[in-house]
């Protein structure tokens, strides 16, 4: 059951997706001097209100998986909508955050142009880097499976399950072996961030190099987790990933400080304070009803969901806007 549940998470591991307007309001031209008498009467103002853009880039937590309305409960839309409240100045939200995406997917889309309204933005929100963490074990079960080719894993053979059961088990035996090998892909990874964040940063000062450019850090969301069936170990698996995502915020912060433009957003504090952690958490994996019956034996099954829910989209939400207001 544990092995069938584990294909299951690799096979959805592989879900992944958005953008939305723009404007500008022109100065009205300037009119020669006239005397009283021949001074027209006056136009009225234009009541539109200034305009402004905002670009995220990210993976599901900044596209806002989870959330029935991405456009508004998302952290970038709340943001986007507070601050047309509060200041009267309508910015628009230019979401371009693709669930799933780690550090060097966002080089390669950036490289190809993806953030089209980069060169517009007066500000820039980041988050990035907690899929090269989480991403290590679905990639690592994805390879396993890769060689059977199986495009629809609705369509799964018994003799095909039977064989990927039988690899996860032979690569999961020795557990220290497996272990130090998902170790091994957590450094490079971890590395990769480095100077994966550096490439960033470079081609978005190129096509932008004045708008206000906020990074957050990433949180924990298995805080109080004691074992995982990711990592089978005696270690606690909540401190095991605090150990790794540390590693991976001081990647983050050695970055800001190396960029005076750069403003960090912490918001592993702000979750950190949180209690109980405003994340997705235990919820059940929905199985198609045309799904192999062994599969579906999992369904129902809880697993944890480390996306922030509605009130964990509104703690991040309120923690880029605290940093806004300090830079404002």
């Amino acid at each position: 059951m544990k092995n069938k549940k584990l294909l299951l998470i690799a096979a959805a591991g592989m879900l992944l997706l958005t953008g939305c307007k723009d404007a500008s309001s022109a100065a009205p031209e300037s009119v020669p001097e006239q005397s009283a008498a021949e001074t027209p009467e006056t136009e009225p103002v234009s009541s539109e209100p200034e305009e402004k853009v905002m670009v995220t880039l990210g993976d599901s937590i900044s596209f806002g998986y989870g959330m029935d309305d991405y456009d508004n409960e998302r952290y970038s839309g709340i943001v986007c909508n507070t601050l047309t409240e509060r200041d009267g100045i309508k910015w628009h939200d230019y979401n371009y955050a693709i669930s799933g995406d780690d550090s060097s997917d966002l080089v390669f889309r950036l490289e190809r142009g993806r953030a089209v309204k980069l060169p517009s933005a007066d500000r820039i929100i980041m988050y990035i880097g907690a899929n090269n963490l989480l991403g290590v074990y679905s990639d690592y079960m994805t390879e396993l499976t890769d060689k059977y080719e199986i495009e629809d894993y609705t369509e799964i053979t018994d003799s095909q399950l039977e064989q990927i059961q039988a690899d996860i088990q032979e690569a999961m035996q020795d557990q220290d072996k497996f272990r130090a090998e998902l170790q091994q892909r957590l450094d490079t990874n971890i590395e990769k961030l480095s100077s994966d964040l550096e490439q960033i940063y470079t081609m978005i000062r190129e096509k932008n190099p004045d708008a206000e450019f906020y990074v957050l850090n990433i949180y924990n969301p298995y805080v109080g987790v004691e074992q995982s069936e990711l990592y089978p170990s005696e270690e606690n698996f909540g401190d095991f990933a605090q150990s790794q995502i540390d590693r991976a915020n001081t990647v983050i912060a050695d970055f800001v400080a190396a960029h005076s433009d750069l403003i960090p957003v912490d918001i592993a504090a702000a979750f950190a304070k949180a209690d109980p952690a405003p994340i997705i958490g235990k919820t059940e994996i929905e199985i198609p009803e045309d799904v192999s019956a062994d599969i579906s034996e999992v369904a129902g099954q809880n697993y944890i969901d480390p996306h922030p829910n509605k009130e964990g989209q509104k703690l991040i939400a309120e923690t880029v806007l605290a940093e806004m207001e300090k830079h404002s």
